[in-house]
């Protein structure tokens, strides 16, 4: 009978052992699959109707700086690098590179015939040593353009994402300006730099 009963626990250590560990696995995994890096921020003001100067700010510095615009909308283009889902459990994550910056039209017709420009990026955002080894045929699962757009909004700053699958984009409203000496300007490059 004690035989049975050391058994019977030493079982039911095991299996909770062996769950526990599941549902680490599975948390770790979920983490990991649903990743996501802030890559870019930018807020915009405005020139005259359908044109604004776009201020792009990217956490190294290689993609950043003003852009002139025109459209109602605003577009972000990478060159990415998905990886085997394995490989981003262990911890790997997705390469890109952002590769272009434009305004767009919501309307077709207005897209063909009003003013447009777009402008080269250039961002190394994750294509370095690693860029190496995830060219791997057995780490590499698809190499694509991802991008993303939305509406503009003068009171707005939007922040760019990279996930393990591609682009996304997230707005917050603009912050007021702490007392009167304070320029929107000012609070917004705060705000962008995480002060």
């Amino acid at each position: 009978m004690f035989r049975l009963v050391k058994v019977s626990l030493f079982l039911i250590i095991v299996l909770s052992g062996a769950l526990a560990g599941s549902v680490a696995l599975t948390i770790l995994t979920y983490a990991r699959l649903s990743d996501e890096k802030p890559i870019a921020s930018l807020y915009f003001e405005p020139v005259a109707e359908e044109h604004f100067v776009a201020h792009l700010a990217t956490p190294d510095g290689d993609a950043g700086g003003s852009f002139d615009i025109y459209g109602d909308q605003w577009r972000i283009d990478a060159a990415f690098m998905k990886l085997q889902p394995w490989a981003n459990i262990l911890g790997m994550d997705a390469r890109y590179k952002l590769v272009r910056f434009e305004g767009r039209y919501s309307d077709i017709e207005r897209e063909n015939t009003q003013p447009h420009i777009a402008y080269e990026l250039g961002s190394d955002g994750g294509f370095d040593l690693g860029y190496l080894l995830v060219k791997l045929p057995f780490l590499m699962d698809a190499q694509y353009g991802s991008s993303t757009f939305t509406d503009i909004s003068e009171d707005a700053v939007y922040t760019v994402y990279r996930t393990q699958f591609g682009l996304l984009v997230r707005s917050e409203p603009k912050p007021e300006p702490i007392g009167e000496k304070a320029s929107v300007l000012g609070q917004v490059r705060s705000w962008i730099g995480g002060d």
